[in-house]
C-alpha cells in the first residue's frame, strides 16, 4: 500500500509536491539532454557541468547568470544565449492536472493545503506567469526559501507554517520515495503518488479510515 498512516491522529493539513504530482511533468529530467544536444556532448557530460551548482540553483542561492558563468568555466568555452534554452517551459506537462486540482479544492473545504516543492528560479517564473501555483493556502518553493527536499529543514519549515498542528496530522503527497523518507522520520503521514487517479483514491481511503477510527 502506498500510504503511511498513524490512525490515532486526526488529519488537519495536506502538503502537495508540484512536479509529477500536481503536474505530469516539469521535473527537469530533460535538462542535461537539452544542454548536451545544444553543446554537442553526451547528456552525462552535460550533467557533470551543471551538477556542482545544481543544489545552490535549486535553493535560489545563486543567480542564473552565475550558474552559467560556472558552467562555462567548467566547459572551457563561452555558451551563448541561444544554447542556454534548456529550462522547462510552460506546456501541457507543466499545467496542473484537473483531477489533482479538484482534489486540492475539495480538501481545502476542510483542511489546510500547501504546495511544497523543489523548483529552480526560471521554472518557477514560468509557472507564476501562468498562475500555475494558484489554489493553495500557501506555497513553499525551494528557490524562494533557500532549502530543498530532502533536507529535513525544508520539512520543518513546512511544519512551522502549520503552527499548532501536530506532525502526525499532516499528510505529504510526493512522487519520489526519497522525498517521503524525511517526512516519515518527522512523523508526517505520506502518500506516494503514481497517478492522479491513484492519489485521489489513496487520499480518500486515508480519510475514510481515519474517520472510522476517530469516530467509532
Amino acid at each position: 500500500f502506498r500510504c503511511s498512516a498513524m490512525m490515532r491522529f486526526v488529519i488537519k493539513a495536506f502538503l502537495f509536491d508540484n512536479n509529477g504530482v500536481i503536474t505530469k511533468g516539469g521535473m527537469g529530467n530533460g535538462l542535461s539532454d537539452r544542454l548536451g544536444a545544444n553543446l554537442g556532448i553526451a547528456p552525462e557530460e552535460a550533467w557533470r557541468l551543471i551538477q556542482p551548482e545544481w543544489h545552490a540553483f535549486l535553493c535560489g542561492t545563486i543567480a542564473e547568470q552565475e550558474l552559467w558563468a560556472k558552467v562555462e568555466k567548467a566547459y572551457g568555452q563561452v555558451i551563448g544565449p541561444e544554447k542556454r534554452n534548456i529550462w522547462d517551459v510552460w506546456d501541457d506537462a507543466m499545467k496542473p492536472q484537473p483531477q489533482m486540482m479538484q482534489l486540492v479544492q475539495r480538501l481545502r473545504q476542510a483542511f489546510i493545503v500547501g504546495l511544497f516543492t523543489n523548483v529552480i528560479p526560471p521554472t518557477a517564473k514560468a509557472i507564476y506567469e501562468h498562475h500555475g501555483y494558484g489554489g493553495f493556502d500557501f506555497t513553499l518553493l525551494s528557490c524562494e526559501v533557500g532549502l530543498a527536499k530532502p533536507d529535513p529543514q525544508m520539512y520543518r519549515l513546512a511544519l512551522r507554517k502549520l503552527a499548532g498542528i501536530s506532525h502526525e496530522s499532516v499528510v505529504l503527497l510526493d512522487d519520489q520515495e526519497r522525498f517521503l523518507v524525511p517526512a516519515r522520520e518527522l512523523g508526517i503521514q505520506t502518500v506516494l503518488v503514481e497517478s492522479a487517479e491513484q492519489a485521489t483514491r489513496d487520499v480518500d481511503d486515508l480519510l475514510d479510515r481515519t474517520k472510522h477510527v476517530t469516530n467509532p
